[in-house]
């Protein structure tokens, strides 16, 4: 399925550079996690349903997004997002959002849940914080921003089951654009994560998946955010690491309409 790379224009004059694929009355939203882009999301785009239209936005110092000049928060961020979906003038859809990116779809339904059909969370990070980042200190997070061979480390261990090394140079000459605000200011958001007590306000049916080799998202903090969440179900994808989109695209895909479509046969997955 071919995609196509354009800018929209926010009410507030920002840029936002998207990937877009298939047409449709059914719309879906991709958000990308730390460090990564629209791309991550590319490798699905051949097992997209027809009917469906895909939006895969950069966030802001991401891909071809520039900076907006102002700090980066999970509240900024699901503003971002909301400004953009308002521009396109998508009104409802399906909302699936990847690591970082999870977090800011867990925060975007909370705010706007009038707006999110069902949401899917892959490997995301907890409502409730994650650390391990910004544990690591501000010399080791300069070291992986300047450091090539450190940032290629960090990604393989993101995407321990992607086979394609055309790819994986791909994803890592993107990472290595990325602002200096996101490799900084990044995993301080991340820590930052708490609305655990506004769970009750995601209205809508939700999706945890989960690969089972993920050693990067802890999976007792994976438990507790589906535990705080009235209807959320839960699929570890086996053969699989933190990035199901990149490592396992078509397997990722099924399970991924299964649930928007109400089959409900996860358990072939898991």
């Amino acid at each position: 399925m071919e995609s196509d790379y354009y800018f929209i224009i926010n009410k507030k004059g920002e840029k936002t550079a998207c990937l877009k694929t298939g047409r449709g009355d059914r719309k879906l939203l991709f958000l990308h996690g730390n460090l990564a882009s629209s791309v991550w999301w590319r490798r699905c785009f051949p097992f997209i349903k027809a009917g469906y239209e895909v939006y895969a936005p950069d966030l802001p110092g991401c891909g071809k997004t520039p900076e907006t000049g102002k700090r980066h928060s999970y509240e900024y961020l699901s503003d971002f997002v909301h400004d953009f979906v308002t521009a396109l003038e998508l009104r409802r859809f399906y909302l699936v959002g990847h690591s970082m990116g999870g977090g800011i779809a867990q925060l975007f339904a909370v705010l706007y849940p009038y707006m999110v059909e069902k949401l899917v969370l892959v490997d995301s990070v907890s409502m409730s914080g994650f650390s391990l980042l910004y544990d690591l200190g501000q010399e080791k997070l300069r070291a992986l921003m300047h450091e090539r061979e450190k940032l290629e480390r960090a990604l393989k261990a993101v995407t321990p089951f992607l086979d394609d090394d055309e790819f994986f140079s791909t994803i890592l000459e993107d990472a290595t654009s990325a602002s200096e605000q996101v490799f900084m200011e990044h995993p301080l958001v991340m820590k930052s994560a708490n609305w655990r007590g506004l769970a009750e306000r995601i209205d809508c049916p939700v999706l945890f998946l989960q690969g089972a080799e993920d050693n990067f998202i802890p999976p007792e903090s994976t438990l507790k955010t589906v535990e705080a969440i009235n209807e959320c179900e839960m699929v570890f994808l086996k053969n699989c690491g933190h990035s199901p989109m990149v490592e396992i695209p078509e397997r990722f895909c099924n399970v991924l309409f299964d649930f928007i479509e109400n089959r409900g046969v996860f358990n072939e997955y898991s």
